[in-house]
């Protein structure tokens, strides 16, 4: 085809130049030709369409059929699943198990980059810098994500309505053990958190979900002296504990449950309205006497804002898959997580009435 806007440098004759301006005048009339012909056409068929409607339906068809388009294809190249909680916790073990669903579900290659610090927001942060293109995604963390906002003293700007929410994938529960033979039950454990200047409670952050319980357990138990030290991950908690630099961790059932069977752990309560199934010989905190401490923080997953409509739909179906995957229930029941499904708006209000419970404890907290 000829390059009309650059003549070929063979073509150096004045007579091979007029040739070029001839037919580039001959192309330019077809062209007006046919587009006059075209809005013609156009304005007839706008004139039949217009009777009995308007045009706004043919709009948001247009609009539609384009974002389904957009994201038909997802995913299409490898998908980022970032944990902000160290390698081999609970959140880590979840988010690696649901990636090889998702894998399965799609073909595409997911991935899972732990990026640990500021109680999960070191990977929220990054989440918010990323392309809003759904190949992005972070694990959300409930409360934790809640608390460092609400705290004044963190200075965050940004709440949850920075993010786009896909749904909740996990609801584990709270507990407090210690290495076997450090005490023989809870009231022991309080005992020594009345004397001697206290014991300490490993968690993974400040003011996260397992941190709050401490602060509640202390709360509830004024002579006591509980105090918190923060770790990365549970990792990090479990090689303090066993090494004797810590009395006990503020966990969940999905910490644990991989390393229960080794029987380096007991656990003396646990942090919920009811014993667990799981764990049916072991007393919640209130049984015990020692307050009415409940700890039952959630795990879903979210993008940042500005994912196109149809790209989400499809995200959303694939997760939903996904977490239903018989082979997945399977593992994470393995790994003692339960799997707690819940999405579109149900989450999000889900999410809103765990940020009100943190608002709600202010004043506990310290916050003004």
């Amino acid at each position: 085809m000829l390059n009309l806007d650059r003549p070929c440098p063979y073509i150096v004759s004045k007579i091979h130049k007029g040739i070029n301006i001839y037919l580039k005048e001959k192309i330019m009339k077809r062209i007006a030709t046919f587009a006059m012909a075209a809005a013609i056409c156009l304005s007839l068929l706008s004139g039949c369409g217009n009777s009995g409607s308007t045009s706004a339906p043919a709009a948001s068809s247009g609009t539609a059929s384009s974002a389904a388009t957009n994201g038909s294809d997802w995913p299409n190249k490898t998908v980022t699943l970032l944990c902000g909680f160290g390698a081999g916790g609970s959140s880590d073990l979840g988010v690696r198990s649901l990636a090889t669903a998702l894998g399965k579900q799609t073909g595409a290659s997911f991935i899972v980059q732990n990026v640990t610090g500021a109680n999960g927001w070191m990977a929220w942060a990054q989440l918010l810098q990323s392309d809003a293109d759904g190949y992005t995604i972070a694990l959300v963390n409930t409360p934790s994500l809640f608390t460092d906002y609400l705290d004044p003293q963190q200075g965050h700007t940004e709440t949850m309505d920075n993010f786009d929410f896909i749904c909740n994938h996990v609801t584990d529960y709270g507990m407090l053990v210690c290495k076997t033979g450090t005490y023989s039950d809870m009231g022991d454990f309080m005992k020594a958190a009345e004397s001697n200047g206290g014991v300490t409670v490993g968690d993974v952050g400040a003011n996260g979900n397992k941190h709050i319980a401490t602060i509640q357990l202390g709360d509830a138990n004024p002579k006591a002296t509980l105090t918190a030290v923060h770790q990365s991950g549970w990792s990090d908690n479990y090689a303090a504990l066993l090494g004797g630099t810590l009395d006990a961790v503020s966990c969940t059932y999905g910490d644990i449950a991989s390393v229960l069977a080794d029987g380096n752990l007991q656990i003396l309560c646990v942090f919920t309205d009811e014993r667990l199934e799981q764990l049916p010989d072991v007393p919640t905190c209130s049984e015990t006497g020692y307050g009415d401490v409940v700890s039952a923080p959630s795990r879903g997953y979210m993008l940042p804002q500005g994912v196109d409509a149809a790209t989400k739909a499809k995200i959303e179906e694939v997760f939903a898959a996904a977490i239903a995957d018989t082979d997945h229930q399977a593992d994470m029941k393995t790994l003692g997580l339960t799997v707690n499904y819940v999405g579109g708006q149900d989450y999000i209000n889900m999410l809103k009435g765990q940020e009100q419970q943190i608002i709600d404890l202010k004043p506990e907290l310290g916050w003004k």
